[in-house]
C-alpha cells in the first residue's frame, strides 16, 4: 500500500484510484475492478444510502468498505455548541429547509441495516468520537422524539462503518 501510495503522489501509474464527484455518484465506479473503498466523511450526505450502497452491487465478493461518518451537526458554529442540534427536529421541519448535501440524520445502527440488506457482511461500526455523558443528560428530552430510544447511540459523533461484499 505505501508504495502505491508513492506512486499516486508522484502522479505514475499506479493502482490506487482518487475520485470525487459532486453530485455523490458511486455509479462513476461502474465495471472497475476494485479491492478497497474508503470515504471520507460522504455517506452523511447521501439523500438516499439504500440507492447509494445498492449501487455498488457491481464490486467483487471480497471488497473491503472503510467509511468514516459524521454523524453531528455540520453548522460552523453550531457545530461544537450543540453538535446534536440536528436532532432536535421532527423530519417534516428538518426536510423543510432541505438541500443538496444536508446530513441526512441516520444513526449507526440504520447504517448497519442497510449495508446488511445490500448483501455486505462482516459490518462494524465502530465509535471515533463520542460525547460527554453529561451533554446527552441534559439534551436528550430536547431531542425529537425518533432519537430517544438507545438504540439510536445518540453519544456516537462520528464512526467508521467497516464492511465487506458478499
Amino acid at each position: 500500500m505505501r508504495s502505491q501510495l508513492k506512486l499516486t503522489q508522484r502522479r505514475e501509474n499506479d493502482k490506487l484510484n482518487y475520485l470525487v464527484d459532486k453530485e455523490f455518484d458511486i455509479s462513476i465506479f461502474k465495471e472497475e475492478d476494485i479491492d478497497l473503498i474508503f470515504s471520507q466523511a460522504a455517506f452523511e450526505h447521501f439523500d438516499n444510502i439504500k440507492k447509494t450502497i445498492s449501487q455498488l452491487k457491481f464490486l467483487k465478493s471480497g471488497t473491503v468498505l472503510i467509511a468514516e461518518v459524521d454523524l453531528k451537526t455540520h453548522t460552523r458554529w453550531i457545530r461544537d455548541l450543540d453538535p446534536l442540534n440536528i436532532y432536535r427536529y421532527s423530519d417534516f421541519i428538518y426536510n423543510l429547509f432541505k438541500f443538496s448535501g444536508l446530513p441526512n440524520r441516520l444513526r449507526p445502527f440504520e447504517y448497519k441495516e442497510i449495508f446488511e440488506k445490500c448483501g455486505w457482511t462482516k459490518i462494524r461500526i465502530i465509535p471515533l468520537t463520542k460525547l460527554e455523558e453529561g451533554y446527552l443528560l441534559r439534551v436528550n428530552k430536547s431531542l425529537n422524539k425518533r432519537f430517544h430510544d438507545k438504540i439510536n447511540q445518540m453519544d456516537f459523533l462520528s464512526i467508521i462503518i467497516c464492511a465487506t461484499k458478499e
